[in-house]
């Protein structure tokens, strides 16, 4: 143990206030550690710490999506209203072509729907790598 102490060169300065550093020296007493020092380095080490690391790609997957719901949100609300005006119509003429109106934002929609299921598989597959 003495040449450990020898070796100890290094230096680390924290500011406590006086409720933390009695608190601290409290704590100091209630163990069997000969010093204040002793009890930190027994604390930092002796302890698991977790560490949280974010995940690049998942941000990316993230704004994705976001994008993409957003595109979505505006088919559907295209969609919506093509279905209220086929609704309000009485006229045959207006109602065809609403219902080619019909055909293509349902086309724009489903084809988002594949797009967003794409992502979330790339994204399922990233996450459970």
């Amino acid at each position: 143990m003495e040449t450990e102490s020898n070796n100890r060169k290094r230096r680390i300065y924290v500011r406590l206030t006086d409720k933390e550093f009695t608190t601290l020296e409290s704590r100091c007493k209630n163990t069997t550690c000969r010093s204040i020092s002793d009890y930190v380095r027994y604390c930092i080490f002796s302890r698991p710490i977790t560490t949280i690391t974010r995940d690049a790609s998942a941000d990316e997957a993230i704004t994705q999506m976001s994008n993409l719901n957003r595109e979505l949100n505006a088919v559907g609300s295209n969609f919506n209203q093509l279905v209220r005006k086929v609704n309000a119509t009485s006229q045959a003429a207006e109602i065809k072509g609403l219902f080619l109106l019909f055909e293509n934002q349902k086309k724009a929609m489903f084809s988002k729907i594949d797009e967003v299921k794409e992502q979330l598989q790339k994204l399922s597959e990233r996450w459970l790598q």
